[in-house]
């Protein structure tokens, strides 16, 4: 029959409030109502529950991603089968703590001031880690970019929106990479998707370095000949 929402709890840790708000999101199937007072929960739940509170404190996934992942587990795989795919898009950078942080704590962290955040977040420089119905927050990825790209930008007395360029052929360059990615696990079984998903986006993150590194530096030696040969 399964279990009341009592009984969940205890074997879970979690309170029925937390239940409740797990079902209204999606996280966890409708109970199976006897009357308006008594429900019966299916006893997988807790496994989910505790998915749930791994991914949330552990991995600050969104609950978009957090449902991707239950889908997953439903088709029958394991949490690390099911949150892969993410874990290689979504992962904490190496070497730095997982560690989030809301829109003051940023701001404080970076030295950004607000003019200057806004700024970013509207051309599309700034894309927060976790943005979701109204809630924002960074991560340690955020504020090395912010540090490091676009505090050092502002110091050299230049606008932000002269790198809008980078999002637009950000953009058309990711559009290029999903297509790559949708033609590679074109009649691929899920575990194979996953393998190659996860695959593609390292590779992506390599390419993109490489080549435009690459390509940066041909120029910067082409304009330092040409200055030499004209002094």
């Amino acid at each position: 029959m399964g279990l009341k929402i009592g009984e969940i709890a205890k074997k879970s840790g979690v309170a029925p409030s937390t239940i409740r708000y797990y079902v209204r999101q999606g996280l966890l199937p409708e109970p199976d109502k006897v009357n308006k007072s008594m429900a019966y929960y299916d006893e997988r739940c807790i496994e989910k529950i505790h998915a749930v509170r791994h991914l949330q404190e552990r991995k600050y996934f969104p609950l978009s991603v957090i449902k991707n992942i239950l889908r997953r587990m439903d088709q029958g795989m394991s949490l690390d089968e099911a949150e892969s795919i993410e874990d290689a898009v979504f992962g904490a950078q190496e070497g730095m703590p997982e560690k989030v942080m809301d829109k003051a704590g940023f701001m404080e962290a970076t030295g950004l001031t607000r003019e200057e955040l806004q700024t970013a977040s509207r051309i599309g420089l700034l894309i927060p880690y976790h943005q979701e119905k109204g809630r924002t927050l960074y991560n340690q990825e955020d504020v090395l970019f912010a540090r490091e790209v676009l505090k050092k930008i502002i110091s050299f007395g230049q606008d932000l929106h002269e790198l809008s360029f980078y999002v637009d052929l950000g953009r058309q360059i990711v559009e290029c990479e999903m297509n790559l990615r949708r033609s590679a696990v074109k009649n691929r079984s899920a575990q194979e998707n996953i393998r190659i998903t996860a695959e593609i986006s390292k590779m992506a993150d390599m390419l993109r370095g490489y080549i435009l590194r690459r390509l940066f530096q041909r120029k910067v030696q082409a304009a330092i000949q040409k200055s030499l040969s004209d002094s």
